[in-house]
């Protein structure tokens, strides 16, 4: 059964569950936190299929485990959390038991004045609905996705210093109903040589590499290196410059066929303090196996006050294949005196060889209000659109919840969530609530 928006957040809730983690762990040492969640779900048409497919009813188990260390040179943090399923699946014949929802975070990160270590790992098991592809929010399968990460930074205290990344990522599909939804991997490596001129400019000399495998019908493999000198200005106090020129080569193989595509990789930008925030500009020019070369013009406006906190961006995006496209995004967040309420909007743009230009609109409103000390409720309304050429796809979600501190150390939660979908097979419509008791428990061993 997938789980989306406030109040259907079962990745969140874990990870909101095991958040004072961070808090108790700033006076260093070891924290340790375990936690157990039972969480009943009843939902309708939970796949947003058309025809319409009838109830689903979950009981899932969450056990939970968190560790974070923190010392003057190291931070480490360990989040761990999975569930066992007992489902009444719609189109089913009986009751199953079943283990997934997994999730695994790990974060390292040791610093000296000389170097800067960072290690990364994350793994994630749930619905393919469950995860951000409005495109996949109406298919069925499970999907899996992870990630590794590496970095080091030596000499930064040296005129010239050498930086390092590695990084590999891949997501699995199992059962899913869209043959277009294919396993993929991808492996990347950078290396750079850094010179710091004086205290105001820095500049670097670098490649990065990647190769990224679909297992399509004729497993695609796309090669690219990009080769690229930048430099980091600091003009006053106040603006600061930076330019990245590179060149990059793309290799695709599809079918025993190959494909080459070169063209520049080029970034420009300039960031301006103001009495309150900042200012920001940022020209790309990008070349890729899709729609060949792309340039992005956007500027940025950053501010935090008392009440307020707000990103906005604004610009234009232009490709060969597609043409010229206004993008941008806003974020705002206001803090009431009994809670918060905040705005998104946001337009993108991407370019796909078997969908064309996609252009993605979201706008989403969410409100939180403290009861007192130990109730609160939520509201949230999010409108999504997709268009290609191939399909317009609209879904509206509205969702509502409510937390109660029943105990020091147990809460409860409910919520419930109703999604209407719009896009090629029809109308479709989901209501769904659940209810969850938790508890977690801390110590320092």
């Amino acid at each position: 059964m997938r789980r989306s928006g406030i109040a259907f957040g079962g990745f969140c809730a874990v990870t909101t569950a095991l958040s004072p983690l961070a808090a108790g762990a700033q006076d260093g040492g070891v924290l340790l936190t375990f936690g157990v969640e039972n969480r009943l779900e009843v939902a309708r048409n939970e796949a947003l299929a058309v025809p319409a497919d009838g109830t689903d009813v979950a009981n899932a188990t969450f056990l939970s485990f968190g560790l974070r260390s923190e010392t003057a040179l190291d931070r480490l943090s360990f989040l761990a959390s999975g569930a066992a399923i007992i489902e009444n699946a719609a189109g089913d014949s009986g009751t199953e038991l079943d283990f997934g929802r997994a999730s695994v975070a790990l974060d390292y990160r040791r610093e000296v004045p000389s170097a800067l270590l960072e290690l990364n790992a994350t793994l994630r098991n749930d619905d393919v609905g469950s995860f951000e592809d409005l495109a996949a929010a109406d298919e069925s399968g499970t999907q899996t996705d992870y990630s590794l990460s590496a970095g080091l930074e030596i000499g930064r205290t040296s005129a010239v210093g050498l930086a390092f990344g590695l990084g590999y990522e891949a997501t699995d599909y199992q059962d899913v109903s869209d043959p277009d939804l294919v396993d993929t991997t991808e492996a990347r490596a950078d290396a750079a040589v850094i010179f710091r001129f004086s205290e105001v400019a820095t500049g670097r000399l670098g490649l990065r590499y990647s190769e990224l495998e679909e297992e399509t019908a004729g497993t695609t493999v796309t090669e690219t290196l990009v080769s690229y000198a930048g430099l980091d200005y600091a003009v006053s106090d106040r603006l600061d410059l930076s330019a990245e020129l590179g060149y990059a080569e793309i290799e695709t193989e599809d079918f025993g066929l190959i494909e080459r595509v070169t063209g520049p990789d080029l970034t420009l930008g300039a960031t301006y303090d103001l009495a309150v925030g900042t200012l920001s500009a940022l020209l790309q020019v990008t070349t890729d196996e899709d729609d060949d070369r792309r340039e992005t013009f956007e500027i940025g406006r950053d501010l935090e006050t008392p009440r307020d906190t707000i990103s906005a961006r604004l610009g234009v995006t232009r490709a060969d294949t597609t043409g010229t496209d206004l993008i941008g995004s806003l974020l705002w967040n206001r803090d009431l005196p009994d809670g918060s309420l905040g705005l998104e909007l946001a337009h993108r743009v991407s370019f796909d060889d078997d969908e064309g230009e996609i252009g993605t609109s979201i706008a989403s409103v969410t409100w939180l209000k403290t009861i007192n000390e130990i109730s609160s409720i939520s509201l949230d309304v999010v409108y999504e659109q997709s268009n290609s050429d191939i399909e317009t796809i609209e879904q509206i979600s509205f969702g509502a919840g409510y937390s109660h501190q029943l105990t020091q150390d147990w809460n409860l939660d409910t919520g419930v969530e109703y999604r209407i979908r719009d896009d090629a097979d029809g109308r479709a419509r989901s209501p769904a609530v659940f209810v969850a008791l938790s508890r977690e428990f801390q110590f320092r061993p």
